[in-house]
């Protein structure tokens, strides 16, 4: 078999006149691949405010987690050295606790840091890709 380019095994995605041979699926009537989704037929709307917004959540998500880390802390580990102090086995088990807790916290802190910083990111590439499309499309 010779490689030829899509457009070359497909004309008639390509702008021919005449319909896909037979037995050959038609393409969706939707955007894209996934036309035939739970979304086939809805337009995507993108709205980079929103995309803001969600991304000022993950950043306040973010500091409450820090304030409660910040409080739970110190008094998890001053309760398990009280326990350990006085010869509680506990007091080991709530450190091990508390190393594993903040190994988690620290995680989800990064998380929500880098959710922030991708839906920013997003949002300035769709208002930028925006402002340059609409000098591209004006007249000369």
């Amino acid at each position: 078999m010779t490689d030829t380019t899509e457009a070359q095994r497909n004309p008639w995605l390509y702008g021919g006149r005449d319909g896909p041979p037979a037995g050959v699926p038609r393409p969706a009537g939707g955007p894209g691949p996934w036309a035939n989704g739970p979304s086939a037929g809805v337009p995507v709307r993108v709205e980079p405010s929103a995309l803001r917004r969600a991304a000022g959540a993950s950043r306040r998500l973010q500091g409450e987690l820090r304030s409660a880390v910040g409080r739970a802390e110190p008094d998890t580990a001053a309760a398990a050295r009280a326990l350990a102090a006085d010869g509680f086995d506990s007091g080991a088990a709530l450190t091990q606790v508390l190393a594993r807790w903040k190994a988690r916290w620290s995680s989800l802190d990064d998380r929500l840091g880098m959710t922030a910083d991708r839906l920013e990111a997003t949002a300035a590439a769709y208002r930028s890709t925006d402002a340059s499309s609409a000098v591209a499309f004006r007249a000369p």
